[in-house]
This record gives C-alpha cells, structure tokens and sequence, in this order.
C-alpha cells in the first residue's frame, strides 16, 4: 500500500507539469471510480471478500464529511503544494497526517495513545521544522520558490502560471538570470512563498488524517466496511470538485500542450486513477484490520518510497540536510506506530 501510494505521489508531480491541480484531482476521481468498480465487482461476486456492497444514512453521512476533508480540501491543498516543491519536501511533511489522526481519533472518539505516541509526535513535528528550514536544500526547481504560493492564490481566478518566474518576480526574488541569490529574510517574497507551502502541506496531512476517523465510524454505524463506501467516498468528490470547476472556470491546461503531451498526460491520468483506486481498497481493509491510527503510522513510511522514486524518475537530488530531516520525520512517526503495535 505505501509503495503503491509513493508511486502514485510521483506521477502526480509529473501529471502537474501538463493539468492544473484542480483539474488533475477530478479526473483521478472520475478514473478511481472506474478502478474501484472494477476491483471490487469481481471480488464481490467470486467471493473473494466479505465486504461487499451496502450502506445506512449514517454511514453515507460519515463518508461524505470524509469525502470533503479528503478530496476537497486535503488532496486540493496536496496537488497545490507538490506543483510547487520537491517531493523530496512535500512527501515527509504529508506524512504527519498519522499525528493527525491520533489528535483527530482523541477529540472525535476519545481514543487515548501512550507516551510513546507523544514522543513520536515530537520528533516528527521536530522533523517537519527542519524541513521548513532546509527546504530549498539541493537541487533547483525552476520557479519553485513562487509555483504553489501563486498557484493557490491564482486558482480562484483561473491563471495558468509560466514554467519560469518572470524577470520581474526573478528581481523581487533577488535572483535574477545572471545575479546571485539572495537569502531570504522573513518577510521577504521567497520566505512568504515557502510559508505557503509548508502550511499547504500541513494542511493535506490534517486532512488525511481526519478522514481514517471517520471512515472508521463508518464502518462502526454499518457493521463493516464496504465497497459502496470506497465508491461513494470517490463519486463525492468527484462531483464537489466538478461543481468548483463548473463555478470557477479555471483553464484546465497548466500550459499549452502539444497532441503528445495530450496524451501522455492522459495515460498518467488514468495510472494515476487505477493506482488510487487500488491503494483505497488496501487502505479501507487495513483500517478495519488495524484501526485508523496505526493504519496511517504505517502509511506514513511512504515518503522513504518517495525520496527514493523521485530521484529515480524525477531526477531530484533532494540533497544531504533534507535527506536527515526526512529520516528524522519518518522515525518519529515510527516511535509512535511501536506504541500502537503494543
């Protein structure tokens, strides 16, 4: 399930080098749905499971508030922040939402988690500041520095953002073609940028993590988890993110594409889906199996995939400092997942 999902997080990032993010984020809706009608079908009516299909109004409820944590706000928020940075950068802060789901589980259900929970929540939130702090460590991303921060402010207004930053946004930055960087302070446009970025992300792993709460009461208000569910979760946000389309009119193009890129960004699209769709069906059955909070410990490993298959295919070389403050967030979420393992 997590290499799954690190795959998936990579052919995202290319996906968003062709769509814009709200549009990227509908049609894998509309492909998951597909994906899950065709895993689970067969699996239903060669009995293969014991999930099925089936749903009550309180399970319909729980899955669609899931639906507007999940597809709306969290993945909306994702797609913004990786257009703009590294995976190397976006994947390790992401992976927090198990922190998330512990908090989440506490105030919702009132679960309670051990001291070893807490000391995981430190280092990874430890991790996550280093992070922010080394964020811009090795290597370049052409308009890195601007692409997410401007994109969210942009979206509502649908503007399509350029490959480069322009010469003139190039000299707020202070690096303009030929000059060199300058540091940036605090409030400066770069430091704002970046704050946008990180909070973005955080934003996703909030997100993520509510919605394995809430699945869970789902399941509890039905007697088990379903295929209806994983499918109305996806045919939810499909069709509240239609509607913000339809309403907004954002251009559905992040730049102008040839025939080929046309459809290679169409057959990503359609990977992208199936691979979605997969990982949900992993993801319902082991929230089930081990409950949401160590369901999404064991998720969280999944940047270790991503730094991994980054530098693989996308060529990042996330660089020595941002390669520690991964390992850091990742062990911190580790310490927390052996307290629910006891």
């Amino acid at each position: 399930m997590t290499a799954l999902w690190a795959l998936v997080v990579v052919v995202n990032k290319k996906i968003l080098e062709s769509v814009t993010p709200v549009a990227v984020n509908f049609f894998i809706r509309l492909v998951a749905i597909g994906g899950l009608f065709a895993i689970t079908v067969p699996l239903t009516v060669f009995h293969l499971w014991n999930n099925g299909f089936g749903i009550n109004a309180a399970a319909a409820g729980w899955i669609a508030l899931a639906a507007v944590g999940t597809w709306v706000v969290a993945f909306n928020a994702y797609y913004f922040a990786l257009r703009g940075e590294r995976v190397a950068v976006i994947a390790p802060i992401t992976s927090t939402d198990p922190i998330w789901t512990a908090f989440f589980a506490w105030v919702i259900v009132g679960t309670a988690f051990g001291a070893a929970t807490i000391a995981g929540m430190a280092v990874t939130m430890a991790g996550v500041v280093l992070i922010s702090r080394w964020m811009g460590d090795g290597e370049d991303v052409p308009g890195a520095e601007l692409t997410g921060a401007a994109a969210l402010a942009g979206a509502a207004h649908g503007e399509v953002l350029p490959d480069e930053p322009s010469p003139a946004v190039a000299r707020a930055l202070g690096h303009a073609a030929g000059a060199p960087r300058a540091a940036a302070g605090p409030s400066s446009p770069a430091a704002g940028a970046k704050a946008k970025l990180i909070g973005l992300a955080v934003l996703t792993a909030a997100g993520w993590g509510l919605g394995p709460v809430l699945i869970d009461l789902a399941a509890d208000a039905y007697g088990r988890v379903t295929a209806t569910m994983m499918i109305l979760s996806q045919v939810c946000g499909a069709l509240m993110l239609g509607a913000i389309l339809l309403w907004r009119r954002p251009a559905l193009a992040a730049r102008a594409l040839t025939p080929a890129a046309r459809r290679n960004a169409i057959w990503l699209i359609v990977l992208a889906g199936m691979l979605e769709a997969m990982v949900s069906v992993l993801f319902y059955l082991t929230i089930v199996a081990l409950g949401p909070v160590l369901a999404m410990l064991i998720m969280a490993t999944t940047p270790v995939f991503s730094i991994i298959l980054g530098v693989v295919f996308l060529r990042e070389r996330p660089g020595l400092r941002l390669t520690l403050a991964a390992v850091v967030t990742v062990v911190g979420v580790l310490i927390a997942t052996l307290d629910g393992l006891r």
